[in-house]
This record gives structure tokens, sequence and C-alpha cells, in this order.
């Protein structure tokens, strides 16, 4: 942008929107810094308080897994439940004997076990890497602040660049507020709207990320049992209906790829 305002065609031109990209340097970071930087920034801190737990005790699960293993057994909205497996050489071969199941509550990092030695020395190293956060932490907050609060469409299958549209530029400018206050960066490249090439792969990326939204649902609502509750459905409806708003907000970009993404919501629904 500040070449275009140098040569004076900022205001001039119209854009689609912007690709961006952000780096983060591999250190750590500490979770009362990374609440600060989003509050300042004016973005909503609860992405970190979610966040933080699940990721925390992952990390932990990886300084534990000497002479064990770690798997997750099944998991909910609320919990996580992981099984904790020793593994015992025995002459030539290797003996398995459980030792625990592990409960972890996702939004408050509660931790419950019947192996009270266990428990506390995971309680312990939860603690730890819970107070330090990754850049890997700051990549995912980054994407879940858009998954909520705007949109990312990714331009290449393996992530890492992606396309925002117009209407997203004062949340990706506070965004880059926040990552610079981490002492990363965000590369921001505006698209001009009227050259050929661009608009075209520009409505190819939101027309894909649009149908991987759909896949999404359509997936989700297969694998739904006659006796799932009524509040899963309801979440369900719910995320169906911001997609079906998503797809009429950007209709400029869809042309006739519209019609068939209103046909696979209403099939969903």
């Amino acid at each position: 942008m500040a070449i275009l305002q140098r040569i004076g065609l900022e205001e001039s031109l119209e854009t689609l929107g912007e690709i961006i990209s952000w780096q983060v340097r591999g250190v750590s970071i500490r979770h009362l810094d990374l609440i600060t930087s989003l509050d300042k920034s004016g973005l909503d801190s609860h992405v970190a308080r979610e966040l933080a737990p699940r990721n925390a005790f992952l990390r932990a699960c990886s300084r534990l897994a000497k002479d064990r293993l770690i798997r997750k057994v099944s998991e909910d909205p609320y919990r996580v439940v992981f099984q904790f497996t020793k593994e015992i050489p025995s002459g030539e071969k290797l003996d398995y004997r459980m030792e625990t199941l592990l409960r972890l509550d996702k939004h408050t990092g509660g931790i419950t076990c019947d192996h009270p030695e266990l428990e506390m020395l995971v309680r312990e190293e939860f603690d730890r890497c819970l107070e330090a956060r990754s850049a890997r932490d700051v990549s995912q907050i980054v994407q879940r602040i858009f998954q909520r609060h705007g949109d990312l469409f990714p331009i290449r299958e393996s992530g890492g660049v992606y396309f925002v549209p117009q209407a997203h530029k004062a949340l990706t400018d506070r965004v880059e507020k926040f990552l610079t206050g981490l002492r990363g960066s965000l590369l921001r490249f505006p698209v001009p709207k009227g050259f050929a090439r661009g608009d075209t792969a520009i409505q190819q990326t939101v027309s894909h990320g649009l149908e991987a939204m759909v896949r999404d649902h359509l997936e989700a609502i297969e694998g739904l049992g006659g006796d799932c509750r009524p509040e899963t459905l309801e979440r369900a409806a719910a995320k169906i209906q911001i997609t079906r708003l998503k797809i009429a907000g950007y209709s400029e970009f869809l042309n006739q790829k519209r019609e068939d993404l209103d046909r696979s919501l209403e099939h969903a629904s």
C-alpha cells in the first residue's frame, strides 16, 4: 500500500481484497503477553483462552511420552479423554499395561484421573506448558479469529497464504497490530479489481473455499447418529446458516457456482 500511496494510485484502485501471509518467530511467548496483545489490538482474547488448555496439554503429553503411549480415546465439545499405557521391556519383546484414563476439560484446563502420582506429574508439566505459548499457537489463534469474524480462503492446499476479501480489511489491520506486538509480521498484497487473470484466480479461490465449507457440513451431518442431542443439531443448523450468508455475501466471486452451492446447502438443511 505504501508504494501505491507514493505514486498516487491507492485511492483510484478498487480492490477485491488482500493476499496475506504471516510469520511469528519460533520463541516461547508468555500467555499473559498473548492476551494483552489481543486486547490492545481490539481482538477477541477468548480465542487464546479456548486454545490454551488443549494445546498446552498436548505439549505436556509429548514430554511425558517416554516409556509410555498416550492416545486420545474420545472427544466432545467439553472434554478430551486420553489413555496412558505403560511400555515395559520383557526379554525380547515389549509388554503394555494400561496406567489410567485421563480427562481434560477443554475450557477450564481441569485434569482428572484415578492415578494420583501420574495426575500430579501431568498437572505439573501441563501448568508449565500452559504458561508458554508457541508460534504454532499464535498461528492457530490468527486462523480462528478470521474464522469467527471474517474469512480466510487458502491460495494453496498446503496453507500459509490466504485471500481475505476487502470487507474484512479492518480485521486484517487489527491482526497485523496483534502480530507486530508479538514481534511477528503480516505480509499484505492488495488484489486490484478489473484484471482478468486476478479476478478469475480470486473467484476460483473463494468458490473452492466455500465448497470446502459445504463439504464439511455434509460430512458432519452424515456422521450424526439418530440419538444425537438437540443442541448438536442446532449447532449444525447454525453453521449451515452462516455458510449460506457467506455464499450470499460473496456472490460477486461465485458466478455460476452459487447455484450449485445453494443446492448443496439445501440438501444439508
